[in-house]
């Protein structure tokens, strides 16, 4: 099954509440952004692994000038990439590179588009036409990238051509506001999450306070639950040799570890109090939300990273 229909399959299967469904990844319309972006390159004559060998990325918000030691970059203001070429007027060739044909026919015809001045200094700003959904390219591209050691304002026969992705923008919009939403999520879930584990603190210490005269307690009892939980290492090993947080699966079988174990406890060491088998209860159900939430952190990560692998 493909990864796709494996994730909405999950969504589906695990019955998370809807809001949270709504906040995960949208893996299909980014999966579908990622072909649209495809089509728009390919009219360049780029394929995936000529994008590899020609871009020079940033992690900087916005570039200013080409850098000197590329021939093309990747280039973002205010979420809205580009790419930018250093382009000779009279051939439509790259400094330093080898284009195939194709490509070299696109950038000559956006450079002579253009109204550039002679001293190659001119910023100006090309459009390409968005390729049509489904449309490929027929044509590889093998690009050959050396240093570039030629300055536009040395140079009146260059210039600098940037090519507004659209649907490079569309994605990381789209991105952008998946991560938000998950993290505003995160966020309210952890806070929930620590008002019932403090609520419920509040009633464990109430029933196992040590008695007094007549009073009932249940002290022992719950020494005795929380000796067990500690001992079956639920969310984490903390064996001196071996200290990692468990996966979902993992973290799934020893609570039913622990869920057996404590069955077993419970028939020799019953609570006294109500209150106890209620907190009980909470304390389960605790821990069935924090596997929960686990899940689903995991399969929005690994939606993520599938994404942001693909070519």
């Amino acid at each position: 099954m493909k990864f796709g229909r494996e994730y909405v399959a999950t969504l589906e299967q695990e019955q998370y509440p809807q809001h949270w469904v709504q906040s995960s990844i949208s893996y299909r319309q980014l999966k579908k952004c990622i072909r649209k972006i495809q089509s728009e390159l390919s009219q360049l004559g780029l394929d995936a692994s000529a994008i590899e060998s020609l871009l020079r990325f940033t992690d900087t918000a916005e570039v200013e000038a080409l850098p000197p030691a590329g021939t093309a970059a990747y280039k973002i203001t205010e979420f809205k990439p580009k790419l930018v070429f250093l382009v000779r007027k009279d051939d439509g060739d790259l400094v330093d590179a080898t284009l195939s044909p194709r490509t070299k026919e696109t950038l000559q015809k956006l450079v002579d588009t253009g109204s550039l001045s002679g001293g190659g200094t001119d910023h100006e700003q090309f459009h390409l036409q968005p390729a049509q959904e489904g449309q490929g390219s027929d044509h590889s591209t093998s690009l050959q990238v050396s240093p570039c050691s030629v300055n536009v304002q040395d140079d009146p026969n260059l210039v600098r051509v940037e090519v507004p992705l659209r649907n490079n923008e569309e994605f990381f919009q789209i991105l952008q506001h998946g991560l938000s939403e998950l993290s505003a999520l995160h966020s309210e879930e952890k806070t929930a999450l620590g008002r019932e584990i403090g609520s419920l603190g509040q009633m464990v210490s109430r029933v196992a306070k040590p008695a007094h005269g007549m009073q009932r307690t249940d002290l022992y009892a719950w020494r005795a639950v929380f000796s067990l939980y500690l001992e079956s290492n639920v969310f984490f090993s903390t064996n001196e040799n071996e200290t990692f947080s468990r996966s979902p699966p993992e973290v799934q079988r020893q609570l039913q570890i622990f869920s057996n174990r404590l069955d077993s406890l419970q028939k020799n060491n019953k609570f006294r109090r109500k209150e106890s088998s209620v907190a009980l209860q909470r304390f389960l159900l605790v821990n069935a939300n924090l596997l929960r939430n686990l899940k689903f952190q995991q399969l929005n990560i690994r939606a993520a990273g599938k994404i942001l692998k693909s070519k």
